[in-house]
């Protein structure tokens, strides 16, 4: 377990560094661009990240799994080498057809970012994406985590950096601020890759590799026989024997190890897409003016959604902790209920917060972030993080339940209700919004859609987990309490509120209160069980 915990609060510390850092970039961001030149940066981000996820989607995972099993082995560098530059081809090659013939998705908006977004400038980021992915699976695999958080902080702060520096009074940028943002992307992706390269070429793998970081691996500790329980034969795949030496590492273990993220990936980035498609297209439909429909987009996707997944930092970390923690208690069915129960109470808490906050604070949220999209004149402007609070309620439980799944052993369940989940979304968006209903009803459709894709992924994952794990829902610390906790969140922020001011200050201590107050009865929803009184002598 120790390689697992000091991977696990590497990558959490590096996760809160750079949500903090991605924060700010937004903030930057938001004043950089309005929101409908934002919705054009969203459209060319959605058509860079279906180009590049399906490719790379399971290869972290695959190489770490991989790495974990057959260290020191002298065949395994030859496998990283050939699994990077299959992955390089597998996406440029795609990439740099379609980007190069001009292709886009059909619809409003598409036209206009081809005009606008120098969309062929996003293959060497992909190809860098690429080769990265492959290399982090290593540091995964041999314990080097902490160089995966070096890396991506470097990168980060390389995009804040020049682009406080774009934003700052009195700079002019030498190219039109969608040109330098695609620009910033190639720029971050190098320095990423060059500082994970030279960790790769120049750090050694710690002594200590027995235990994989990967999800649903679990390292054990030597045994004194050193016999096929220990080190990283402990995270053998099922069916190959526990004596002698392992077989070679090969490309097609790592592939197969892959495919089925992959597989996912494909589906999910092909349902992004035509989402981006149908969003403007829909709103247009219904009045909206194709600049009216971006900033809606750009607002949801650049504003509402990324204040959603704000409280990962903490639900991210809570799952990153319990695929271990599951695959340890697996053999023992009555600790691993216990766990789960913990677990759920814990992130649908988390939510409740959330929601509260977004649906009080949002308004000021929005104008921190993106100042004038109160005053913009599309419907819903600057209000569309409160229209999407509801989905904070479930979305961290589907985080922990999808871990709780990954930690079994099990991701063909969450990959089917993850699908089933993007396939509600896209369907309420292309039958809910119908032309020349009112434009304000069809944006609310559009973030109810999102509120629909995270209730079904919710739903779906936290039963799956409740039947292959045989927990039973727990009314009180699930439904009872976390409605308590609310109540509570809102009487401390309308007693306090009045008395503290609605300045910074004031609001800092009336959320810390409402905070305290949420993460007390969390913990009382979460606490162990009682054990039982011993009966007493007759």
């Amino acid at each position: 377990m120790g390689g697992i915990l000091r991977s696990t609060l590497w990558l959490t510390a590096g996760n809160l560094a750079n949500r903090i850092l991605g924060l700010l970039y937004r903030l930057l961001l938001g004043r950089l661009l309005d929101p409908a030149r934002l919705g054009l940066f969203q459209l060319a981000m959605s058509l860079y990240f279906s180009l590049l996820t399906p490719v790379v989607a399971g290869l972290p995972d695959a190489v770490a799994r991989v790495t974990a099993r057959s260290a020191g082995h002298p065949a395994l560098p030859r496998v990283i080498t050939r699994t990077a530059v299959l992955a390089v081809a597998g996406v440029a090659l795609p990439a740099a057809w379609l980007l190069l013939t001009g292709w886009t998705p059909p619809g409003p908006g598409w036209a206009e970012a081809r005009q606008a977004v120098p969309l062929v400038l996003l293959l060497p980021a992909i190809a860098l994406a690429a080769a990265s992915a492959v290399l982090r699976g290593q540091f995964l695999g041999d314990g080097r985590s902490a160089w995966i958080v070096i890396a991506q902080l470097v990168e980060q702060v390389v995009r804040v950096g020049a682009l406080a520096l774009a934003v700052h009074p009195g700079a002019r940028l030498p190219w039109p601020p969608l040109v330098f943002l695609v620009g910033l992307l190639v720029a971050g992706e190098a320095v990423g890759f060059l500082s994970t390269w030279l960790a790769y070429r120049t750090v050694a793998p710690p002594p200590d590799r027995g235990s994989p970081a990967g999800p649903g691996t679990v390292g054990n500790p030597p045994s004194p026989a050193g016999g096929p329980g220990t080190g990283t034969a402990a995270i053998r795949p099922a069916g190959r024997s526990g004596h002698g030496s392992d077989p070679a590492p090969s490309l097609g273990e790592v592939l197969a190890l892959a495919g089925p993220a992959t597989v996912e990936r494909i589906l999910l980035s092909a349902a992004r897409l035509l989402e981006a498609t149908l969003i403007p297209t829909r709103l247009v439909q219904t009045g909206l003016t194709v600049t009216q429909a971006l900033a809606v987009y750009g607002e949801l996707g650049g504003l509402a959604a990324p204040l959603l997944l704000l409280p990962t930092v903490f639900s991210g970390a809570l799952a990153a902790a319990i695929v271990p923690a599951v695959a340890q208690a697996e053999h023992d069915p009555r600790r691993l209920r216990d766990q789960v129960r913990r677990v759920v109470a814990v992130a649908l808490h988390l939510g409740v917060l959330a929601a509260v906050l977004f649906a009080r604070e949002g308004t000021a949220l929005a104008a921190l972030l993106f100042p004038g999209t109160a005053g913009g004149d599309y419907p819903g402007a600057g209000r569309l993080i409160h229209w999407v609070a509801p989905a904070a309620l479930l979305l961290y439980a589907d985080q922990v339940a999808a871990a709780v799944m990954r930690g079994l052993g099990r991701p063909l369940e969450p990959m089917v209700v993850d699908l089933a989940s993007a396939g509600v979304r896209i369907a309420v968006i292309a039958w809910g919004i119908r032309p020349g209903m009112p434009p304000d009803a069809a944006v609310r459709v559009v973030c109810l859609s999102l509120v629909a894709d995270v209730v079904v992924a919710g739903g779906g994952n936290l039963a799956c987990a409740l039947w292959r794990t045989g927990t039973a829902p727990d009314l009180v610390g699930w439904v009872v309490l976390p409605a308590c906790a609310g109540l509570a969140a809102l009487g401390i922020l309308d007693g306090l509120a009045p008395l503290l001011g609605s300045g910074l200050a004031g609001r800092l201590l009336s959320w810390s209160a409402a905070g305290a107050a949420v993460a007390a009865i969390a913990w009382v929803a979460a606490a162990p069980p009682r054990p039982p009184r011993t009966a007493l002598p007759s």
